[in-house]
């Protein structure tokens, strides 16, 4: 890609249809702030080679990989197409292509051209037809673009996208968004004897997933995942889960690391049979012990139906504020009170049914998170287990998890703090 190769006559050039590129860019876009101090960190990585297009994003904490196949073979004339066009990189704006590819239709195919003589230190305007529209994109050079962060695998195992979609959104919930507190920004995936687990707390609740390790997980190092990591392997998860309901074949995603855990690679199918891979750096911090806050020995326990109380606790939050969020909850025989206060509002009270015969309870929980702990269960019923009584002096965790054949469903346990009320 030498400026000036009279030698070489072929034009830096490619053509794929819209529908395939805005999905590539759709998934590694999610990495480009849409503000940043440094230019070259809006765009996106665009590199042709051997009828293969591979989009690349980063902030420099992750870096997101896409390939997906030209369609530079396809079509009539093909031949003459391959033998006029050549491979080349360039940096175009993300967001403004995403933006141009969302007005072309799916199948509609679309032309990206590079003068000539492009290089790594070029910079200039991108031409992109589709149809009879034309247009002009401003490109930085591709010797500015950041290179993607090597990572030295020493640790991987395999997990069914599903098992990993599952792990984080039953916990992605409770990551802390105290940036203080920077490493509770993220989920804490670690192997505990033959199990993998995936933590997040932020002091108030936490939330606990556990799987069944796969081969290879047992010797793999803790590390902290972040916030942002995991919502971007959230959506590739999606995507891939997706593209297995249409062909069905259920994808695996390949989750490796550095041998000092600073470095995790994730790495599956993409929607249209590409690959995707997302590297980034995991937060650098000791997460805290948090079994410490499981209560072990828990021995009252509530029996409640999930949608039932979710739906009463809803009710009654409207009439408390904004600020405290706290919901009364009284337990006695076979029934829940739920009390909501506010001197500016009012008062709201609601009765929930449930299968409960302990000692008369009254502690407050937080609405919101209350509500997003149940609606991270899977199950119909839910369990409250409580450690005995309730007052200023003693504030005890609430253990809450699904309830299914008469036990506890052990995959994913959270504990609530109760608030003052």
């Amino acid at each position: 890609m030498g400026r000036g190769n009279a030698t070489d006559t072929r034009a830096p050039k490619t053509r794929i249809k819209a529908g395939t590129l805005k999905a590539a860019i759709e998934d590694v876009i999610d990495i480009v702030e849409s503000r940043n101090t440094i230019p070259i960190l809006c765009f996106v990585l665009l590199r042709v080679q051997k009828q293969r297009i591979t989009l690349t994003a980063t902030d420099l904490d992750c870096w997101a990989v896409r390939d997906c196949a030209s369609d530079d073979r396809d079509g009539p004339g093909s031949n003459d197409w391959l033998a006029r066009i050549r491979d080349f990189a360039v940096a175009l704006p993300a967001k403004a292509l995403k933006d141009l590819l969302a007005e072309f239709d799916g199948d509609a195919m679309v032309t990206i051209e590079a003068p000539a003589d492009i290089d790594a230190k070029w910079s200039g305007r991108i031409t992109i037809k589709a149809g009879r529209a034309s247009f002009k994109l401003q490109a930085l050079p591709v010797a500015d673009f950041p290179d993607v962060a090597g990572v030295e695998v020493e640790f991987g195992f395999e997990l069914p996208c599903s098992a990993l979609a599952d792990s984080l959104a039953g916990v992605k919930h409770a990551i802390s968004t105290e940036e203080t507190r920077y490493y509770l920004n993220g989920v804490y995936l670690h192997p505990v004897d033959l199990e993998v687990r995936f933590a997040a707390t932020d002091g108030h609740r936490l939330a606990r997933w556990t799987l069944d390790g796969p081969d290879g997980a047992a010797s793999f190092p803790p590390v902290i995942v972040a916030r942002k990591t995991v919502g971007i392997v959230d959506k590739l998860l999606a995507s891939a889960i997706k593209a297995a309901d249409r062909d069905g074949s259920p994808p695996e995603v390949l989750i490796e690391a550095d041998g000092a855990g600073r470095l995790l690679r994730f790495a599956m199918r993409a929607s249209d049979g590409g690959e995707v891979e997302l590297i980034a750096k995991t937060i650098d911090g000791q997460f805290p012990d948090y079994t410490r806050v499981i209560p072990v020995e828990a021995p009252h326990r509530a029996i409640l139906d999930k949608a039932i109380l979710a739906e009463a606790v809803k009710r009654v939050a409207v009439l408390v504020s904004d600020k405290s969020r706290c919901v009364k909850a009284i337990f006695s025989e076979n029934m829940l009170t739920l009390m909501g206060v506010s001197a500016e509002l009012g008062e709201a009270t609601e009765e929930v049914p449930c299968e409960y015969l302990g000692p008369d309870l009254t502690f407050g929980l937080d609405s919101k998170y209350w509500r997003q702990a149940l609606a991270a269960i899977a199950s119909d019923k839910i369990a409250m287990a409580f450690v005995g009584a309730y007052d200023a002096e003693n504030v005890r965790p609430v253990r809450v998890a699904g309830w299914s054949d008469n036990a506890e469903t052990p995959t994913l346990l959270q504990v609530l703090m109760p608030v003052r009320v």
